[in-house]
């Protein structure tokens, strides 16, 4: 499935990288699809009896975020899919893209970040390698943009 591929985390972020990727589809007339990865991997020294309930808790988390997403573009007339992966979030992320021949990937950055001179934050350093080694084009959303 080619088309927009929205990666989305919770925050205002993510709200308005789902804002702009609906309005994305709807110029483009295009396929949406809401993407969240369960990365459990900063857990390596939490108690082993806690992972599976985290674990848990964060696919909750992510269905609860993804359908709040798709109730979003159904607001707006625009049909939607969504994924939840588990692993870490760059690798997944550019898996599904070579997977899904996206189009486009839009990313939120955390409110109160800003565009650095030199593109030297983490979401930046983040969209650019997964850019180049996926060869999609990543755009980053800021909340204060939208």
């Amino acid at each position: 499935m080619a088309g927009i591929v929205c990666a989305t985390r919770g925050g205002a972020g993510s709200r308005a990288v789902q804002e702009q990727a609906i309005k994305y589809a709807q110029q483009q007339e295009c396929d949406l699809i809401f993407l969240y990865i369960i990365d459990v991997s900063g857990m390596d020294e939490a108690d082993e009896r806690l992972k599976p309930a985290v674990k848990e808790e964060l696919y909750w988390l992510g269905r609860t975020l993804l359908q709040i997403a798709q109730r979003r573009a159904k607001n707006a007339n625009i049909s939607s899919e969504v994924v939840i992966r588990e692993g870490n979030v760059q690798e997944e992320i550019r898996r599904y893209l070579r997977e899904s021949s996206a189009t486009i990937l839009l990313l939120g950055a955390p409110r109160g970040t800003t565009t650095a001179t030199f593109g030297d934050d983490a979401v930046e350093q983040m969209a650019s390698d997964i850019q180049d080694q996926s060869g999609v084009p990543v755009e980053i959303v800021r909340p204060q943009e939208v």
